[in-house]
């Protein structure tokens, strides 16, 4: 298993104060809100706040949203497909 720092916006905070109608998940790294059908990607995180290359991971903290601008500051095999 590998791991890595989760890629953190400098637009993370700014975007706390975005609200959008049917905009109910947020994207882990930019914080910016997305609707369901936006979620497209996740990354999966450990109880260590690090990104995991994969699913079966007894230290969980479970899949998060990312959104398409923000996973490209991640390596590819931190991404997984919904």
């Amino acid at each position: 298993m590998n791991t890595s720092e989760l890629y953190i916006s400098p637009n993370f905070d700014k975007n706390e104060r975005l609200h959008k109608d049917g905009h109910t998940e947020r994207c882990v790294c930019c914080n910016k809100p997305m609707k369901p059908e936006q979620v497209k990607f996740m990354v999966h995180m450990n109880t260590d706040w690090l990104a995991v290359d994969c699913e079966d991971v007894p230290n969980s903290q479970g899949m998060f949203p990312i959104g398409s601008e923000c996973k490209k500051n991640m390596s590819k095999e931190f991404i997984f497909k919904v």
